[in-house]
């Protein structure tokens, strides 16, 4: 397809219009591979439930000029640009609607790239997640996307013998809300196969998420589903007839799992007596989500300016830019106050009155109690509360994690997720940091991590609780001697020292000589 459309489309409209109607534009080799699938049982009609510029259409037509096209659109808009560029054709019918409201459809063969929204632009999800529970009887995480329900409705609306391929993001497959759409998928052994395309600006550079095609087929038969990972976009046309990555029957997929370690060849399961998962030692919280962080978080200026007593705040780290250095302790924290960063964090309890009264009304008149997360607390303006976590983890990263020993009496904003020991974990803090920094940690972390684009990895609370860490036996094995020598390295700023991560290192090892079976064939 010629990007000269796309182009045009995108700079008439702006960036703002298509984020609204979560639009990103499939490449033509990318469609191709996608209608060849939908028509390779010998389907005569393809259905498309989000139309935008046609992509799907002009690759169907160029393999099978017969071939009958039925769409949906929402956005008018982006309808008349298409017809207003390439004109009407009788092999071509669009209904313009709202996919996630139109029932009782079916389909022998259907082709999507679903909008991409993150669940807070989801506007009207209340009322699409009541009619999956009348329609499909499906109840719907409150965290699913928009791409997401898509790929559930159109599953229901295949029809026997039919084919399916989806482009989407692949986030789903370790998350919470991806588990009913993964359920479904595997029912009755309909997902052949999922392919991650890697790297994934070659087929949507505006775009900051894993992307990956999703094969089905409603044949009747439970085949292994296959993993694959294509380099490049020109190797779609011959990758199902290579050997994928991972092969996985059904019964070995279970929705509760994250998948999107199966696209990686390196990652093993390890069992060992010396490894045990985090929530041993205690568990990640998320930070504190105020929805409104402009009208929370002030800096001392700010404060002063308001009038606003100093009790009024807790101190807080607000971004993770404000930590430079691994271990952060209470002389830092003052430092970043009296630099007048914003490390106040507004914190109201009880009854109001005067000057915190009147900021509050200022909040209102502004709109802060409308927020996404403030209208649904009572009151508006009450926080989460949180202690200070000794150890801070980074919620995004690129090549490495950043890991903080909080050594301050400071809480931390959703930037960082928080671990709070346990009996068992609270004599182990600073091995934990240790080990959190090593290489062999991002080794064995790696395999409950969210991959997104551009390199860019994230992890939620239950990620981290879930992941692998040494045993306390194992943790025995380092002297105070070289914990204290590395901790004091962390704190002048320096990394790791190099004998702390060979010792880790033989942790890997170990597991491996434990079940070679699993583990020396693909070492990590």
């Amino acid at each position: 397809m010629d990007n000269g459309p796309i182009e045009k489309y995108t700079s008439s409209v702006g960036m703002a219009h298509r984020r609204d109607y979560g639009q990103f534009f499939t490449p033509f080799d990318v469609a191709v591979f996608m209608c060849r699938w939908a028509v390779s049982h010998g389907a005569k009609e393809i259905y498309d439930p989000s139309f935008g510029l046609g992509a799907f259409f002009t690759a169907a037509k160029s393999i099978d000029p017969l071939v009958s096209f039925r769409a949906s659109e929402v956005d008018q808009r982006i309808l008349d640009f298409y017809f207003q560029t390439n004109g009407s054709s009788p092999a071509l019918h669009i209904a313009r609607e709202n996919y996630l409201s139109a029932w009782n459809q079916s389909h022998s063969a259907i082709v999507c790239n679903p909008p991409y929204m993150r669940f807070q632009l989801f506007s009207n999800r209340d009322v699409v997640f009541s009619s999956f529970k009348q329609h499909l009887q499906c109840s719907l995480s409150g965290y699913t996307n928009i791409a997401s329900a898509f790929l559930i409705k159109s599953l229901s609306e295949l029809l026997p013998s039919g084919r399916l391929a989806y482009i989407m993001p692949l986030e789903f497959l370790n998350t919470g809300y991806g588990k009913a759409i993964k359920s479904r998928l595997i029912t009755n052994g309909l997902l052949k196969a999922l392919i991650r395309i890697n790297p994934e600006k070659d087929v949507f550079p505006d775009a900051t998420t894993s992307v990956g095609i999703i094969l089905v087929a409603k044949d009747g038969t439970a085949s292994p589903v296959k993993f694959y990972t294509a380099p490049n976009l020109s190797c779609l046309s011959y990758l199902l007839e290579t050997n994928p990555t991972r092969e996985l029957s059904s019964h070995d997929l279970k929705p509760e799992d994250k998948w999107l370690k199966h696209f990686d060849e390196r990652h093993s399961n390890f069992k060992s007596r010396n490894l045990v998962t985090i929530d041993t030692y205690g568990a990640f919280n998320r930070g504190i989500a105020t929805g409104a962080n402009e009208f929370f978080a002030m800096s001392r200026s700010d404060a002063k300016r308001y009038h606003l007593p100093h009790a009024t705040f807790l101190r807080c780290i607000t971004k993770s830019a404000q930590v430079k250095k691994s271990i952060f302790t209470e002389q830092d924290m003052n430092a970043l106050e009296a630099g007048d960063f914003p490390v106040l964090l507004l914190n109201v309890n009880g009854a109001v009155s005067g000057v915190v009264a009147d900021y509050l009304k200022y909040g209102e008149e502004c709109g802060y109690h409308e927020r996404y997360l403030t209208k649904v607390r009572t009151p508006w303006y009450k926080l989460e509360k949180r202690t200070p976590a000794p150890l801070l983890f980074g919620v995004f990263s690129r090549e490495r994690f950043k890991v903080i020993r909080n050594l301050s009496t400071a809480v931390n904003l959703t930037c960082f997720h928080g671990f709070y020991p346990n009996l068992f974990g609270k004599g182990i803090i600073d091995v934990l940091f240790l080990y959190f920094q090593s290489r062999s940690a991002r080794r064995l972390l790696e395999l409950n991590m969210r991959r997104y684009g551009d390199s860019l990895d994230k992890f939620e609370p239950n990620d981290l609780n879930q992941a692998l860490a040494p045993s306390l036996d194992w943790f025995s094995r380092l002297s105070q001697d070289a914990v204290a020598k590395a901790l004091e390295a962390c704190r002048q700023g320096n990394p790791l020292p190099a004998y702390i991560d060979e010792m880790f290192d033989k942790l890997i090892l170990e597991a491996e000589q434990q079940h070679p079976e699993e583990g020396t064939a693909r070492r990590l």
